[in-house]
């Protein structure tokens, strides 16, 4: 599985059934613009996750802090195009990656910039 910096909204639901509809109701919006305005009204209306309140964005993901099921799901999903249902312990999720971000070192282990070894000139 590729690691990718990812910005998920999800939409969770009890039964597959339900999330079967709405996922079809999603992928028949006709614009992207639409389906996201869409996504965000149903994620308030309908989701079990607390991130309703935010239209059922996730944020950025990190690695290993999301259902196993929806962050392996995420991590192949194009940006912008509504996916799932996915079944995980919480229930069906309906997602959309709404963002990627550059991966990049941010220098956190303190290595970034400094040369490794006894030092320069040495053997």
């Amino acid at each position: 599985m590729a690691i990718r910096s990812i910005r998920v909204s999800h939409i969770v639901l009890s039964t597959k059934d339900i999330a079967d509809l709405l996922f079809e109701n999603l992928k028949s919006c006709e614009n992207n613009e639409l389906m996201m305005k869409m996504f965000a009204k149903l994620a308030k209306k309908y989701s079990a996750c607390g991130s309703r309140k935010k239209g059922g964005d996730l944020g950025f993901l990190e690695f290993n802090t999301a259902a196993p099921e929806l962050e392996k799901a995420a991590m192949q999903a194009p940006v912008g195009e509504v996916s799932g249902p996915v079944q995980s312990k919480f229930g069906y999720h309906i997602f959309v990656v709404t963002e990627e971000g550059k991966m990049g070192d941010t220098g956190v282990d303190g290595l970034t910039g400094t040369s490794i070894g006894a030092g320069d000139g040495t053997l």
